[in-house]
């Protein structure tokens, strides 16, 4: 029994086809820094859990400092959304 090489690369038939997978989602660069910002505020906030007065011009209220630092840091992601959202409208149309 001999061993014969094929001669020249064998096509992809019908057996052998060659399949490229993309992912199905890949972030990008600003999701990114976006994602490891989000860390940062988490971690930061879950470490200051001792409470603290806020004052406001009819009532004061107690509350731990995480809410301090989440409270802003949802309003200020739920802006740049909106903003984000309406430059891309006007690119648009």
């Amino acid at each position: 029994m001999t061993y014969e090489e094929p001669e020249g690369p064998e096509e992809p038939g019908p057996d052998r086809t060659v399949q490229r997978v993309e992912p199905a989602w890949r972030p990008t660069a600003r999701q990114v820094i976006a994602i490891i910002i989000l860390v940062v505020i988490l971690v930061f906030a879950l470490v200051n859990l001792e409470r603290t007065t806020i004052d406001f011009v009819f009532d004061q209220v107690t509350i731990p400092v995480f809410f301090v630092i989440a409270f802003p840091a949802l309003g200020g992601f739920i802006a740049g959304l909106i903003v984000q959202r309406r430059r891309d409208r006007q690119r648009q149309g």
